[in-house]
């Protein structure tokens, strides 16, 4: 057994990686593409193989870099309200239509500035589920889906870029963010302090999603001690400037 803390289990395989820089944007996409369109054919194919839309405009990424393999294997998006047409939805909402129990409008205390969408995350199908856990380079450099090391780290690669958003969420004063996930997703996440509050009804959208607002105070009041030092250790890395890798 494994005698490392979470943070530093993460730490040890994984780091997060800003996404500001151009070539670091395509990486973004690119992985994109794969997963939801290669991959779970959520999306069409582009001959560019690159996956965008139109919030892409008003978010900031970050990547999942893999240490070992100096691979990116994911990537996260914070959809941020457009501040010059504040009215415009963000993505869940076209999905999920006018939620009963949010007035996101821009005449009321809860203008949509106060608040973003963590989007577009996606992680490569070899560290998705521990089995596959496979470096694209080849080998495996992570250890066997049997282990307990195995078992801790599997879900804390969508709760390092769960955090990640978080942390570029503090960093722009927002109150909170939607995210339409799985409730089985929104289960996991509670059991790392992250209480995900249903905004809305489920619906059918690639299986079923429900509408979840996490809040920036309940974040902070409610995190376990391990993800509080693995949110600090990721606002390190996201507050460093990034030397692109060989």
């Amino acid at each position: 057994m494994s005698d490392l803390s979470l943070a530093d289990l993460f730490q040890t395989h994984f780091e997060v990686v800003p996404a500001e820089q151009p070539h670091l944007l395509e990486k973004v996409y690119r992985i994109r593409h794969q997963v939801y369109c290669e991959e779970l054919g959520f999306e069409p194919h582009h001959a560019d193989q690159l996956e965008q839309d139109e919030f892409d405009k008003n978010a900031i990424h970050c990547l999942l870099l893999h240490k070992p393999s100096q691979t990116f294997v994911g990537c996260v998006r914070l959809v941020l309200a457009d501040h010059h047409a504040p009215e415009t939805g963000f993505p869940f909402e076209q999905v999920c239509g006018k939620l009963a129990r949010w007035a996101l409008d821009t005449s009321g205390g809860s203008s949509r500035k106060k608040y973003g969408e963590i989007s577009r995350l996606a992680i490569t199908a070899n560290f998705r589920r521990p089995r596959n856990f496979i470096a694209p380079t080849g080998g495996r450099v992570l250890p066997d889906a049997r282990d307990e090391e195995a078992r801790r780290l599997f879900p804390s690669i969508a709760v390092g870029l769960y955090l990640a958003v978080a942390a570029m969420g503090l960093s722009k004063g927002l109150e909170g963010v939607f995210a339409m996930m799985e409730p089985r997703l929104a289960r996991q996440l509670s059991h790392f302090g992250i209480h995900c509050e249903q905004a809305g009804d489920a619906v059918e959208h690639r299986g079923t999603r429900v509408p979840y607002f996490i809040s920036s105070n309940s974040l902070l009041d409610n995190l376990k001690h391990e993800c509080r030092n693995l949110l600090n250790k990721i606002q390190g890395c996201l507050a460093l400037p990034y030397a692109p890798y060989a």
